[in-house]
């Protein structure tokens, strides 16, 4: 498999390219529910159920950064995995936290989370 380095990475919200960001992370799940029977020998057995998919992104203050992902907000997001490869995950998302901070010794920092809504697609 060829590897793919995250350093021309994006993330788009919107039309609008979020500058400054340097990780972003995506976490796809499935709730479960326990079926487990007298039949299973004392095994659990589970069933998927409903999926869902959340995460979080990083990166430096930017001059006008809160407007650009602002809490509460629903956004059409592309998190691209590298632009030269062009590849991306797409969907809607609701921007549910943002934590701007800065150290002595730092660059302002701001991190945002948010809850996808609907499906997520990898193009």
């Amino acid at each position: 498999m060829a590897e793919v380095v995250g350093k021309n990475a994006r993330i788009y919200m919107g039309k609008v390219r979020l500058d400054g960001m340097r990780d972003w992370t995506i976490d796809y799940t499935a709730d479960t529910v326990e079926v487990t029977d007298f039949g299973d020998a004392g095994v659990k057995q589970f069933l998927a159920t409903l999926t869902g998919w959340s995460g979080s992104f990083n990166g430096f203050g930017q001059p006008g950064w809160a407007g650009a992902a602002a809490v509460g907000t629903k956004y059409l997001g592309s998190f691209f995995i590298s632009a030269s490869t062009g590849s991306s995950y797409t969907g809607s998302v609701l921007i549910t936290g943002a934590s701007p901070g800065v150290a002595v010794d730092g660059a302002a920092m701001v991190s945002y989370t948010f809850q996808g809504t609907g499906a997520i697609t990898l193009s």
